[in-house]
């Protein structure tokens, strides 16, 4: 049944019921014959049911022309950020209005989101550009380069590998983004100590070529993911090896992981960094992205990423999750 039914049968209701009461109780008195008290009663419920009908439909006449602006703006064409609310033919009441107004709200964030992803993509498309020109350019060079010798060769082939690392890690934050867009975490138990020490075996021949130390400490487990916590570890880890100085420790807790560096520490805060696209400098792109993959990463398992100090006296980030314990 519809609302406007609705309405109608509980206004032709009042107005029918207190006069079947009366008619009842002066037949039951016997006040007066039964067959004009039966005929007045059909008369009460023709003219109530009319009542209720038009009065339904003039209550929810603003609401029906809401309705209608909706639809139009449902099916109109052309860009989120020119969509508005048609206005009203007559002042709507105070609920009608203060709806009208939280559907305007949602719009506006709808294309302040739209301009957000717009300016994300176009960042995006900037700085995966860029590592792909320069390998492309490096590419060229080398293949109409017969005079370079091995050193020459072997550097402009580690400049290479630096910039197509860069693009493919852009890539792989996107698709942990992605994923963490289309569902939520599938939780596991997971042996932090473990996780980290697969990651060290893939990232230690970058530390050797760095010339850093790369150690892991502790153990704990925690319930998680494990490709978004791996991402997310990584991410971390790559910051602190473009950063330190001598070495890079991970220590590992129950339900948390954090990795330090003797590096300079953090130059800005950490919701700065954790900003995609918006830090500038030579690190622009990568490193916000990762951070803030990381940090995306945390509060989809109902966890954080936050700063710490750390004894080596540099940057200390650490990745708090739900530990097996706790679920």
């Amino acid at each position: 049944m519809s609302l406007r039914a609705r309405l109608a049968l509980v206004i032709a209701l009042l107005a029918f019921l207190p006069n079947l009461v009366l008619a009842l109780t002066l037949g039951l008195m016997g006040e007066g014959p039964w067959l004009p008290l039966v005929l007045w009663l059909l008369l009460i419920a023709v003219v109530s049911g009319a009542v209720g009908y038009f009065l339904a439909r003039s209550l929810l006449r603003p609401l029906e022309e809401l309705t209608r602006a909706l639809a139009y703006l449902s099916v109109k064409e052309g860009p989120v950020n020119e969509l508005r609310l048609p206005a009203p033919k007559e002042p709507p009441p105070m609920e009608i209005a203060l709806l009208r107004a939280r559907f305007g709200e949602l719009l506006q964030r709808l294309q302040r989101l739209k301009e957000a992803r717009e300016a994300f993509y176009g960042a995006l498309a900037h700085d995966l550009k860029t590592p792909l020109l320069s390998a492309i350019r490096a590419l060229e060079y080398l293949e109409r380069a017969d005079h370079l010798g091995r050193e020459k060769r072997v550097e402009l082939l580690l400049a290479l590998r630096r910039e197509l690392f860069q693009a493919h890690l852009l890539v792989e934050n996107l698709l942990a983004l992605s994923r963490l867009e289309a569902r939520t975490p599938q939780r596991e138990t997971l042996n932090l100590r473990a996780l980290a020490e697969d990651l060290l075996l893939r990232y230690r021949e970058e530390a050797g070529r760095r010339g850093l130390g790369l150690t892991v400490e502790g153990a704990g487990l925690a319930r998680g993911e494990r490709l978004l916590l791996e991402r997310a570890l990584a991410n971390l880890l790559d910051n602190a090896l473009r950063h330190a100085k001598t070495q890079v420790r991970i220590r590992v807790e129950e339900g948390a992981l954090q990795v330090e560096d003797d590096g300079e520490g953090l130059p800005l805060p950490l919701e700065a960094l954790a900003q995609p696209f918006r830090q500038g400098g030579p690190n622009r792109g990568s490193a916000g992205l990762g951070l803030y993959t990381a940090k995306r990463v945390a509060e989809a398992h109902g966890g954080r990423l936050l700063t710490c100090k750390s004894p080596l006296g540099g940057a200390c980030l650490r990745l708090e999750l739900p530990s097996a314990k706790e679920l």
